[in-house]
């Protein structure tokens, strides 16, 4: 069951969940210190551990060892940018058979319990940069 959440907590909530970027803590720090001036960062990082904890929000490792986090908490897929390192959620559902999951899973040794897929690629600002630039 979850707890009720204090205003700071419910500051870090709503951010998060408006945001469509997948912020760092430090990128929630920012915005929730406009609305809530005393917070600390080390309260938003604590704030933030503890609504992945009770899952109001999902928690996500990037490539490069960062965390990002998501309000969108129903399983769903990313699709990351190899150039800028955005996190874009998909916004289709990929249909993979759960046969197809165990299968992957087996192969691997692990015992499935969730999944999610990532795709990589240029998001659309990265392309047309890129192609501007040839």
């Amino acid at each position: 069951m979850r707890e009720k959440l204090n205003a700071n907590a419910q500051a870090v909530l709503e951010m998060v969940r408006a945001a469509h970027d997948h912020p760092t803590a430090s990128e929630v720090y920012d915005a929730v210190k406009q609305v809530r001036p005393q917070i600390g960062l080390a309260s938003v990082y604590r704030i933030l551990h503890h609504l992945v904890e009770q899952d109001y929000i999902k928690e996500l490792r990037h490539s490069d060892d960062t965390c990002r986090y998501d309000g969108h908490v129903s399983r769903h897929d990313h699709a990351i940018c190899t150039e800028c390192g955005a996190l874009l959620d998909v916004p289709i559902d990929i249909p993979l058979t759960q046969e197809m999951l165990e299968q992957a899973a087996r192969a691997t040794g692990i015992e499935l319990s969730s999944h999610e897929l990532r795709l990589y690629g240029l998001c659309p600002t990265c392309s047309k940069k890129q192609k501007a630039a040839q």
